[in-house]
């Protein structure tokens, strides 16, 4: 992201009425309905302009523009992307988590049910970590007691910095995403998506009184599914199947140029 524009970013993120981490408690939704969108940086300005009313944003030790690094296991034969590809129910994605701001890490397994709900659970973590210690296999365990977690590998690290709002009317939280990286755990193959930005709205029921998603509508921006572990396996490993995801890679590839379908 070019620093004109992450300076402008942060100054009107700086109007917007604060949240702590402890209020955020009441609107977790670690149990929820997900809706995403992908935007270019430019147009992301106005729409924070014309939502600033309505949301608070999360506040880290002074700090609205969080910090996220990510590592992603799978198996050697990537059974979790082609469940993501093949659309199957019951998918999922184990990652680490390091919240940079906030000074905690997490383990987290999502699932997505049948009925299209994300469902995360989590266990706190010293650091980032390619093997699993006790809490995190007792975890795996208990999300997925049909998958051996000594099959799973790291496999992907992504890094982004996100900014996350809280409706003042209703259970939702939206979370804006930028300066996304991807790159290879085991090389030093990197890509970086300076004009990408990823928009995910998150509530507790499926809603049509989102002030975010109905300023989408109107801007004739409307729902992609995308998941970054998903589109960074899609550029960093050109020989896994895609079929399914040519409409989102050209979506994506209108708005970062950099990208090659």
């Amino acid at each position: 992201m070019k620093t004109e524009i992450k300076q402008e970013i942060i100054e009107l993120l700086n109007t917007l009425k604060p949240i702590s981490l402890s209020e955020m408690d009441d609107v977790e939704l670690l149990n929820r309905f997900d809706t995403k969108y992908v935007i270019h940086i430019d147009r992301l300005i106005e729409l924070l302009k014309l939502i600033k009313n309505d949301y608070r944003i999360l506040e880290v030790n002074g700090v609205r523009l969080n910090q996220y690094n990510n590592l992603y296991f799978d198996t050697a034969d990537y059974k979790f992307y082609l469940q993501h590809h093949n659309k199957k129910a019951g998918r999922l994605k184990v990652r680490c988590r390091s919240y940079v701001d906030s000074h905690v890490t997490f383990f987290e397994v999502k699932k997505k049910t049948n009925k299209d709900k994300t469902v995360k659970s989590r266990v706190s973590i010293p650091a980032i970590t390619e093997t699993f210690n006790e809490s995190q296999q007792q975890l795996i365990a208990k999300i997925a007691p049909d998958l051996n977690f000594e099959k799973l590998i790291p496999i992907q690290r992504n890094d982004f910095c996100r900014m996350t709002l809280v409706n003042m009317q209703t259970m939702e939280r939206a979370t804006i995403d930028v300066d996304l990286s991807f790159y290879r755990n085991n090389n030093n193959k990197k890509i970086d998506l300076p004009n990408l930005v990823i928009v995910e709205v998150k509530q507790d029921v499926h809603s049509g009184i989102s002030p975010i998603t109905r300023k989408l509508k109107e801007e004739k921006i409307y729902a992609t599914s995308i998941s970054k572990y998903i589109l960074g396996e899609m550029l960093l490993n050109k020989e896994l199947k895609r079929n399914s995801f040519k409409p989102k890679l050209l979506t994506i590839n209108k708005i970062e140029h950099a990208l090659v379908a």
